[in-house]
């Protein structure tokens, strides 16, 4: 079990659950929870019959803990996810975490939130809501002990980028990024929509 522990903050629609299941491919675990400032989520596992239900009511998967309070449930050797905007005070909470920030261009986001809007049978998003959710995550950018990737960069195998990310880590892979993104790649995943 690795000593580390990661938090994965991404844009709205920018490969959350793929970044997840890489990590999990580098032998972390991942327990399907997903954090915001005022709650966390667990979903039940791919393939599972409530997961289709709390994917179209995620109220139903909603733990109310502030962000302070359902940090702790994420251990070494595991990965936490959300879409955390940027806050001087989130990152304080997060220090002791090797970040990953997910970004993807607007126009793909967009699209990505239709097809998932019709995939999970949602009520639309508001999809401002959405693109200022994603320019607020931004900042985390720049912040130092950032490692940034896009959407783009896993989904076309961007292997100077996936050996990067191990790099950051200190774990790599022992079949090399390119056979770890295609296991990933092939993982099912929460969101993922064919």
């Amino acid at each position: 079990m690795h000593k580390i522990k990661c938090f994965i903050i991404s844009q709205p629609k920018a490969g959350t659950y793929l970044c997840a299941n890489i990590l999990k491919e580098l032998g972390f675990y991942f327990h399907n929870n997903h954090f915001s400032e005022k709650h966390f989520a667990i979903y039940p596992p791919v393939g599972s019959p409530e997961l289709a239900v709390k994917l179209q009511h995620p109220h139903r998967a909603r733990v109310r803990h502030v962000l302070q309070q359902s940090l702790p449930r994420i251990k070494s050797g595991q990965v936490g996810v959300g879409h955390l905007i940027y806050k001087h005070d989130t990152e304080k909470r997060l220090r002791k975490f090797y970040k990953i920030v997910l970004t993807r261009d607007k126009k793909d986001i967009l699209a990505s939130m239709e097809r998932w809007t019709k995939f999970s049978k949602r009520p639309p998003a508001n999809l401002n809501a959405v693109l200022d959710t994603a320019d607020r995550i931004l900042p985390w950018i720049s912040r130092q002990g950032v490692f940034h990737m896009t959407f783009n960069d896993m989904k076309n195998m961007n292997l100077d980028k996936i050996n990067k990310l191990q790099s950051f880590l200190r774990i790599y892979h022992s079949l090399g990024s390119e056979t770890l993104i295609k296991r990933a790649l092939a993982e099912p995943s929460i969101t993922k929509v064919i």
